[in-house]
């Protein structure tokens, strides 16, 4: 199929339609009109051109999946029979409805998984039974669709190629898409920690205030997520700094309750002495918190001042714990 040939023969009638008797069957060029069409080829339960809309084809051509081709040929039987094809590449753009190779990192997975290919977004639907790691470089093959994101259909396994792993860059440089790497202290916790090695929120990895991380985490537009993270110093390690003031930095004080004064409001404060030096414990009643005098407490948060006096403030009531820890 696909081939023109000459045939010289004896033409005849039957019941059927008029036929010819071939004595001399040779290969030759068309000397009529042949019907031409640009499109990307794709083998997908069949032979199609997407120009976008789908033209089935009667038989293979020898191109690559997704590539752009002139196919000179003619239509029969709601097929179209190539003859011959002129290959023009891969698009160079994402047009709707035509594929699309496009190479970058997996920023989410599931379902909807998202590829940061340098410059945007791209939702990816992967074939069934395929799921992709965030923080991989992938080359992807699929079907563009312009909804609210550029999306790519992807067809088959075969369309997705695992290229490795982003790119690893220091917490203080990294874009999105690369993998941060570098020793963080937690400054905050809840869902995501925050970190004092950059602005942006880590997810997936849990520790205390205090904790000093080593991070290896996906850069996200407005988060990382963690990939590889270790508790390298556990906050119980960090000196007493009850004698080191210095407003707005984080630190571990411990030392002992010498009074407790609690307000109409629900808010206390606790005077944390260790020698000659000491704070005041700001103690909201949210933290849920009650110290006696002469206590011993180790704290973790951060220097501040109150009406003008050295205190120290912490974010929730897991920061506070009684004696040396």
């Amino acid at each position: 199929m696909g081939k023109v040939y000459r045939i010289t023969g004896v033409p005849f009638n039957t019941t059927g339609g008029e036929r010819i008797r071939p004595e001399r069957i040779e290969p030759a060029e068309p000397d009529f009109p042949l019907e031409s069409i640009t499109g990307a080829y794709w083998p997908s339960r069949g032979y199609y051109l997407l120009t976008p809309e789908r033209i089935r084809l009667a038989l293979t051509i020898n191109v690559s999946k997704g590539e752009l081709v002139e196919v000179e040929g003619l239509f029969y039987g709601g097929r179209f029979y190539p003859v011959r094809h002129r290959r023009l590449g891969m698009p160079k753009k994402p047009l709707d409805g035509v594929p699309w190779l496009v190479e970058g990192v997996i920023l989410y997975s599931g379902r909807n998984t998202i590829l940061w290919n340098g410059s945007e977004e791209i939702v990816v639907y992967p074939p069934y039974g395929l799921e992709l790691e965030p923080g991989q470089r992938v080359r992807v093959l699929g079907v563009a669709r312009f909804y609210s994101r550029l999306t790519l259909l992807v067809d088959s396994r075969e369309d997705v190629e695992i290229l490795g792993l982003a790119d690893r860059a220091p917490v203080s440089s990294a874009g999105v898409g690369q993998i941060v790497v570098g020793n963080c202290t937690v400054l905050g916790t809840g869902r995501s920690l925050k970190l004092d090695c950059a602005d942006l929120r880590l997810y997936g990895f849990s520790a205390r205030v205090g904790d000093s991380l080593r991070v290896e985490a996906l850069r996200r537009p407005s988060s990382l997520l963690c990939l590889n993270c270790t508790v390298i110093r556990p906050r119980e390690l960090l000196p007493n700094s009850i004698c080191n003031f210095s407003e707005g930095s984080f630190a571990r004080i411990s030392g002992n309750v010498s009074w407790v004064k609690v307000y109409r409001n629900g808010f206390g404060l606790a005077n944390v002495t260790d020698g000659n030096c000491w704070v005041l414990l700001k103690l909201r009643k949210s933290l849920g918190i009650t110290l006696q005098e002469n206590e011993t407490v180790t704290a973790y948060g951060f220097f501040t001042t109150y009406r003008g006096m050295p205190a120290f403030e912490i974010e929730s009531g897991d920061d506070v714990c009684s004696g040396n820890c």
